[in-house]
């Protein structure tokens, strides 16, 4: 008689267990539905505590004995607080055992997560590329045709900078890391190249610290030369651009001052390209950067904090 009692006990804990597992979890917990998943696991864990009180009462009458100290019938127990100690006991162990699928859960959960920010990371990167477009790379090959027959110089070091800028992209911005002086090389060529187009554009770059020894991701200051550039309402309208990097032990600082006086009316998809520009800066340092923008009409200014 005491087998069957105990392995019926066995079989209920087991059953709970597996029914809280494979069904209320998943199908409850899961998704979201916490308050039929509430009921229905308190539900059960008071069925598995009436199983446990008719085997304790099978006991007691099938050996015809006083319950024992261990009996929820024991006279100097309250049968209520019995009740309810039982109710957190097998609480805590349906908890024990759902430890381990909500943790492979949440792993699987982070690893997709962490999958879909690369992805992401990768495709804004292949949208950056597409940024510097073909009408630009077109224009610059039209203009180093147009000057070879009087120029050949100018239009020798035109296609020079623009296989520069073409083997880059299509190099060095598929890797993960690249050298910082290498970045800078990279922005240099493209204002070079649009000089030869935008005849009022001038700018400087300023570089300070061990720029040499920093790597970044590849094509992270581009975006600021493009915005600015675009800002340009015809090509004789003049603007002065100076970059500045500056290179500390485990932190880097960028700022561009422009000074563009014919500037009046600003695009408004400029200003979606500044929030692509930072959410993409939250994608590769999470909280490890600050991005500040004036814009005060003919001078905008932006600075760029990197805690590398």
């Amino acid at each position: 008689m005491v087998w069957y009692i105990s392995l019926a006990l066995l079989v209920s804990y087991l059953g709970g267990v597996y029914l809280h597992l494979y069904v209320l979890l998943p199908e409850l917990l899961l998704k979201n539905r916490y308050v039929l998943y509430t009921i229905t696991v308190s539900l059960l864990i008071f069925l598995m505590i009436l199983i446990s009180l008719g085997a304790d009462y099978g006991v007691t009458r099938y050996y015809d004995q006083e319950p024992t100290h261990y009996s929820y019938f024991y006279k100097d127990r309250i049968p209520a607080m019995e009740i309810a100690g039982n109710f957190f006991l097998y609480a805590l162990l349906i908890a024990g055992t759902s430890i381990t699928i909500l943790l492979r859960r949440w792993m699987q959960f982070s690893k997709r997560k962490n999958e879909l920010e690369k992805e992401s990371l990768k495709t804004e990167l292949e949208s950056l590329k597409d940024q510097i477009n073909p009408e630009f790379l077109f224009n610059m090959l039209d203009e180093a045709g147009e000057q070879t027959p009087n120029d050949p110089e100018r239009a020798s070091m035109v296609l020079m900078k623009l296989s520069k800028l073409l083997r880059y992209q299509l190099y060095d911005g598929k890797r993960e890391k690249v050298l910082l002086i290498s970045e800078i090389s990279f922005i240099e060529n493209f204002l070079d190249l649009a000089k030869v187009r935008y005849t009022g554009l001038n700018f400087t770059v300023t570089k300070e610290g061990k720029l040499s020894r920093k790597l970044v991701p590849p094509l992270l200051f581009i975006p600021f030369a493009i915005y600015y550039v675009k800002l340009l309402p015809s090509v004789s309208s003049p603007m002065d651009i100076h970059f500045t990097f500056r290179a500390g032990e485990k932190e880097l600082f960028f700022s561009c001052i422009c000074f563009a006086p014919g500037i009046t009316d600003k695009d408004p998809e400029n200003g979606r390209e500044l929030e692509d520009i930072r959410h993409r800066l939250s994608l590769l340092f999470k909280e490890s950067y600050t991005l500040d923008t004036v814009d005060e009409g003919a001078i905008c200014r932006t600075n760029l904090y990197i805690k590398l």
